[in-house]
């Protein structure tokens, strides 16, 4: 190997000695046959030999020579144009011959007084014979002119793309402007440059290399203890954090991939294709149409088009199949454009870009939202991040088919609220009846269950006890607002910041989420529909959001009642125009893409917005929750669940008081049944009631399936033995 390197060395240096001594001679032989050329009579008799010789060879065509030596001069001393240095003595031949050629032909043709030399006398008369005067003349100076510009190396085409960009660039309508990340960074960049003062010098950041949004790291105040001793630990700038106290860090960006990087420049020229293969395929259809603007994003290109006076948004529409196909698109939507008085069509790119969630957590919008509630849901279709907040919406609906990405956005919200809040701030409420969506968050913090103390709280995977969990929300939803009354405020931020001041706990936002609501629907669809329906009503001021995704988006899973609390709403690819209709009053939603595609409709919008949804890969989901779970932080609830427990273990006891003479009924005729209790304790209302409270309490189940109550008689008989047994001692 050494040898082979310094053989390589050796040979470089003898290339490099030898181009300088080629450069030397060329150097002298430029100037010395100029001069020759030009005054042979005072050049001596070398300089006058070589003069008449070229002068009988190629006549008047003789005076390039020099200037081929001057142009390999330049050859041997640039580097760079050392490329095609073998066929330049091929291209100096067809350069002399046909200038040759040419000069003997306006002699002899036009009767010029001109020498052509040998080569042109012999040349010129064979092509007169072959071809005439005229193309002879013609295939000569083509000749010329092209062994002329590989001579010289002239960027030919390169200079007509510039002269037809030039021209295009002057009409609008013949060259639409492509709109991608890149030109919004350089943007970006231009205003800032403005708005800094002269004196301020700071390095701009790469937009060809590096990443732009990478934070700097900080060593920040050690907050998590190992063996009584602090340990620093390096987290992003980006993020500050603000412990208040408690001992609790956010987790850093570090643990998320890093975005890659799109090469958008690669694309262009496949873009302008595509451009003038859909006005190529409207004008097909008699539709007249411009194209303004290239918007390429990620996943999604949209394609602004003007259309001609008079054409109707419909005719589009109606051809979206032959637009698709001709395009090669899976599936295109065609969405007006109101702001530019234009339509847009969008089409899925031929390689599609992942969106990362750390790219779209270190972007101004997350980090400049002073929400606790923010929502990284993804990017749009021109490749920007798109940030909402939850407690604006104040609660979301998510719907999709399988396989479209639902799961994977929730995991993206939940995570980007613990890039946000500590578990002092925010709780979550996990309802998960498929059981294998969010086993990963059952040791974080922040679960919360109003049904059991802290230190049991979990994820519930079992549909009543979900059911009682909405019902007991309800009580804690009614609790905050009695204590917001007595201190005077109207809603959770408002009594919060009151609590500051006077230096009192303040209270935590909860977000319910439910991975699957058919589920929960199917098996006590009444409970479920009237805590959900009395919650989304009133929970937004005193900090209760929801989340409800379905995989079902039909109407008896998303009621009427449902919807119209929940004006935020999110739409992942559906199998059919019914199912968008459902979720988003429009169709749309069958036309997408899938992987992650999703159309977003903010509250009180009418049109919703496409979306690229974020990624987050299990792994990164793991890494974020072992790094919560090692800082061992609490599970702690605020006292108000205390006071919940013990007005609900009233409840109980009014209950049991109740049920008592229902139970000894029960007993005495071996059978239980609504009509039983209408005919000894009331009417139907009464009957209905009591049956929906012995069914909570355990005391009666209607299996799956049948319509027939079963009595749980070993709880029976235990509630009425402790009940005599209660009685004696009182008696006593």
């Amino acid at each position: 190997v050494e040898r082979n390197v310094e053989k390589n060395k050796k040979q470089k240096k003898g290339g490099s000695r030898g181009m300088d001594l080629w450069a030397l001679v060329f150097l002298i032989l430029a100037p010395i046959s100029a001069y020759s050329l030009l005054k042979p009579e005072k050049s001596g008799i070398f300089g006058e030999a070589f003069s008449n010789l070229l002068s009988l060879m190629f006549g008047g065509a003789r005076f390039l020579i020099p200037i081929i030596f001057a142009w390999f001069f330049v050859l041997s001393v640039i580097s760079s144009l050392r490329k095609r240095s073998r066929l330049d003595f091929l291209w100096t031949i067809l350069v002399l011959l046909p200038a040759s050629a040419l000069l003997s032909g306006l002699k002899s043709v036009f009767k010029m007084s001109v020498v052509g030399g040998w080569f042109g006398d012999q040349v010129y008369p064979l092509l007169y014979n072959l071809f005439g005067n005229t193309l002879s003349f013609v295939l000569c100076f083509l000749i010329f002119i092209f062994a002329l510009i590989r001579l010289f190396r002239v960027p030919v085409i390169k200079l007509i793309k510039k002269i037809i960009a030039s021209k295009f660039s002057a009409d609008k309508s013949l060259a639409p402007k492509i709109i991608d990340q890149k030109t919004k960074e350089k943007e970006k960049q231009k205003e800032t440059k403005k708005e800094k003062k002269p004196k301020e010098k700071e390095q701009e950041p790469d937009i060809f290399g590096g990443d732009i949004f990478a934070p700097e790291p900080n060593i920040v105040a050690p907050l998590i203890y190992d063996n009584g001793k602090p340990q620093p630990v390096l987290v992003p700038k980006a993020l500050p954090i603000n412990s208040e106290g408690i001992g609790y860090m956010l987790p850093p960006l570090d643990l998320l991939a890093q975005d890659k990087k799109i090469d958008y420049g690669q694309n262009r020229k496949e873009l302008l294709e595509r451009a003038k293969l859909l006005k190529t395929t409207l004008a097909d259809f008699d539709i007249k149409a411009e194209v303004l603007d290239i918007i390429f994003g990620p996943v999604v290109t949209r394609y602004d088009l003007t259309l001609a006076p008079g054409t109707k948004i419909q005719t589009l529409t109606n051809i979206s199949d032959n637009i698709s196909l001709s395009m090669r698109a899976r599936s295109i939507r065609i969405v007006p454009i109101a702001e530019k008085g234009a339509i847009g069509i969008e089409a899925p790119n031929p390689k599609s870009a992942i969106v990362g969630l750390r790219g779209i957590l270190e972007s101004d919008q997350f980090q400049k939202s002073a929400s606790k509630l923010s929502l990284a849901l993804g990017k749009t279709t021109g490749g920007d991040a798109y940030v909402a907040t939850l407690d604006s919406m104040p609660h979301l609906l998510i719907a999709g088919a399988t396989g479209s990405g639902k799961s994977v956005g929730i995991h993206s919200i939940i995570l980007s609220i613990l890039y946000k809040a500590r578990p002092d701030e925010v709780k979550f409420l996990l309802i998960d009846p498929k059981r294998v969506e969010m086993p990963v968050y059952s040791d974080i913090p922040h679960l919360y269950n109003p049904c059991v103390e802290a230190s049991r709280a979990e994820i519930i995977t079992n549909p009543q006890v979900a059911a009682n969990a909405l019902k007991k929300m309800i009580s804690v939803m009614n609790d905050r607002y009695d204590k917001y009354a007595k201190c005077l405020v109207r809603n959770i931020t408002d009594y919060n910041a009151k609590m500051q001041q006077e230096g009192k706990p303040k209270d935590y936002y909860i977000v319910v989420v439910i991975d699957e609501l058919a589920d929960l629907m199917l098996s006590s669809q009444k409970e479920i529909e009237d805590s959900i329906q009395r919650l989304a009503q009133m929970a937004r001021a005193v900090g209760i959001h929801l989340i409800l995704a379905t995989q079902r988006p039909s109407v008896d899973i998303i009621t009427g009642s449902i919807k119209a609390n929940f004006p935020a709403r999110i739409s992942f690819q559906t199998t059919s125009q019914t199912d968008s209709k459902v979720i988003l009053d429009m169709t749309g939603a069958e036309d997408l893409i899938g992987r992650g595609d999703m159309l977003f409709l903010p509250p009180g919008e009418s049109r919703p917005i496409r979306l690229q949804g974020a990624y987050v890969s299990p792994q990164e989901v793991e890494h974020i929750i072992a790094f919560i779970d090692k800082q061992n932080f609490p599970k702690v609830y605020e006292p108000l669940e205390t006071e919940v427990e013990a007005k609900e273990s009233g409840f109980k006891a009014d209950a049991s008081k109740q049920l008592l003479p229902v139970l000894r009924l029960i007993k005495e005729r071996g059978r239980i049944s609504q009509d039983l209790l209408k005919a000894n304790f009331g009417g139907s209302a009464k009957a209905s009631n009591l049956l929906s409270l012995l069914e909570t309490q355990g005391f009666i189940a209607k299996p799956e399936g049948t319509n027939k109550w079963q009595i749980n008689w070993p709880k029976l008989e235990q509630f009425l033995a402790d009940s005599k047994e209660i009685k004696n001692n009182v008696e006593t």
